[in-house]
């Protein structure tokens, strides 16, 4: 019996669904939130930036400032954590077929992080942002038959 995995995600949630069934989904296995998408850049860096050792223009030190954002960062971060489930999923024989649904730039960070055994076993990805939806509402919007 062919085991279909569905991944419903967005920068803050993730649903990850199970079915053997081609019309419908089954239960809902596993559910994971970010909360750190929800949080401002200040509630993520607790700390002041530093300053520069060496004054510049005298007497004058400035504040050194991020290479990254913090907040893409947390959120590439999530990615990484999903793309490591699915991964050891499909190393691991779980699922025969894979779907994702998610919104562009989400599902893009999450299409990296894939290894190329997971990457065979995608059937189809959605970029829509479909993770708050009910299980009902997100199998609408998957192939009829799966």
């Amino acid at each position: 019996m062919e085991k279909i995995w569905v991944l419903a995600a967005d920068n803050g949630r993730a649903r990850l669904f199970e079915t053997t069934k081609r019309t419908v989904l089954e239960n809902e296995i596993q559910s994971l939130v970010n909360p750190a998408a929800r949080q401002s850049v200040n509630e993520i860096v607790e700390d002041r930036p530093g300053r520069s050792p060496h004054p510049s223009d005298g007497e004058k030190r400035v504040a050194y400032t991020p290479t990254s954002d913090p907040k893409k960062h947390e959120i590439q971060q999530f990615a990484r954590s999903l793309a490591e489930t699915l991964n050891n999923g499909a190393r691991d024989n779980k699922f025969q077929k894979l779907y994702i649904l998610a919104p562009p730039s989400f599902l893009g960070m999450l299409r990296s992080e894939l290894s190329n055994a997971t990457q065979k076993k995608i059937a189809g990805e959605i970029d829509k942002n479909l993770a708050q939806l009910k299980m009902e509402e997100v199998r609408k919007h998957l192939p009829e038959y799966m």
